[in-house]
Parts: C-alpha cells; structure tokens; sequence
C-alpha cells in the first residue's frame, strides 16, 4: 500500500497548550472547508484532525496539546520540522451550505479549525450572507487567532465574531458561556447554525435551539 505523505514545514506555539502546524503537500488534492484529514503518527496510530484552512499545497492545523489526556496530541505536537507524515485523505459531511441564508457558528477551543476554514472560505469567494462567530476559552491567556479574526472582521463587513471567557472576567472580555447567547433576541437573524464542539455541549446547544423552535434541519454539527 503506498501512503500519501505530507511534509511538517512550520509549528507554532499559539499558546502555553495549542499549537499550529502547516504542512506541504507534493500532491494536489483539496479539501472541502469541514472536512478532516487522518494522520497516520509514527506509532502507526490514526488521529483525525480538522484542516484550519488550506493555500494551494499547505495545509494548517490547530492542536491542543494534553498532556494528560489524549495523549497522541503530546505526538503530534512534537513532531520535528520537515519530519514527514503519512495521511489518508479528506473525508467528512460537515460542509457549509451554498444558501445566502444567514449563518451563524459555534465553538470552543481548537474545534474551531473547520469553523474558522468554513468562514474564512466562503468570505474569500465574496459570500455575502451575514455570517457571526461566538465563542469562548477558559482564560484571556488561552486566545488565540484572534489577530485572524479581526483581520477578517476588517476586510468583510458580513462578518463579526465574539468572545468570551468562562472562568475570569477581565477589562477586555466578558465572563460568558456560549451557551448563553443562544436566546431569541440574539439569534433570529440568523437562518443557519453550524456548532463544533464536544457531544454534550453540542446536545446542550442544538437543546437550546429546538427550544427557541429552531428547525433542525438548518441546525449542522460536529461533535467530538
């Protein structure tokens, strides 16, 4: 069996526990805005993670690294640069619609690589549906790509975001869970939901939104 390969050009500390990593493809292939690659580590483990974007032949990752849980993240997460890595290809159904229909998205953590390719994407082809990110983190500490996000707020004037953190208040950001946004005065101008998160807080939040008489079948989602 011949494995494609992919060649690891740069890693980034993004903060104290997640890291970006970009790597070079000698194949030409695309990935739908979503989709997932599974890496095959040397420990010959498979882990699938969600591509943050892609640019011709590179392909960005953001991982959270755990050192005491999920412990293939600490493998992924230090492997050198230019190492190579074998991958199966793309795969995945949590695509973002072709509608105009106003989207909004949700996430947490590093579940926020497909959102943010889905975004990012769809604003670069000139979509112009109203498109918002909610969000939140721990601690101010743990931002990151948020430098990415105001650029895109800047550049396309259909796209906003917002950020909150759940254990601290501070003079930049407010002390919030996602989930409290999702109320009717926040959400009825938007006709699409797309969530990343863990299982439960995906139940919890598509639970909020049937209860606000969102039709589920504008509700999308990946749960890990």
């Amino acid at each position: 069996m011949v494995l494609n390969k992919l060649t690891l050009s740069k890693i980034t500390k993004l903060t104290h526990d997640v890291y970006e990593l970009i790597f070079a493809s000698a194949d030409d292939f695309n990935v739908i805005p979503g989709q997932f690659v599974t890496f095959i580590l040397p420990s010959w483990l498979r882990r699938a993670y969600s591509v943050a974007y892609q640019k011709w032949k590179t392909f960005e990752f953001i991982i959270k690294r755990l050192e005491n849980w999920r412990w293939w993240s600490i493998e992924v997460c230090d492997l050198e640069v230019w190492c190579e890595i074998s991958y199966i290809w793309p795969v995945w159904n949590f695509l973002l619609s072709d509608s105009e229909a106003s989207k909004l998205f949700i996430w947490t953590w590093t579940w926020f690589a497909p959102l943010y390719f889905q975004i990012k994407a769809a604003l670069e082809k000139w979509s112009k549906e109203k498109m918002r990110l909610i969000f939140w983190i721990r601690r101010e500490e743990d931002i990151f790509y948020e430098n990415e996000l105001k650029k895109l707020k800047n550049d396309y004037t259909n796209f906003d975001y917002l950020l909150f953190l759940s254990r601290e208040d501070t003079f930049k950001y407010r002390k919030w869970y996602v989930t409290d946004f999702l109320r009717s005065e926040n959400i009825f101008n938007y006709h699409e939901y797309y969530i990343c998160w863990s299982a439960q807080m995906v139940v919890d939040a598509r639970s909020r939104l049937d209860k606000l008489w969102i039709n589920k079948e504008k509700i999308f989602f990946e749960q890990y």
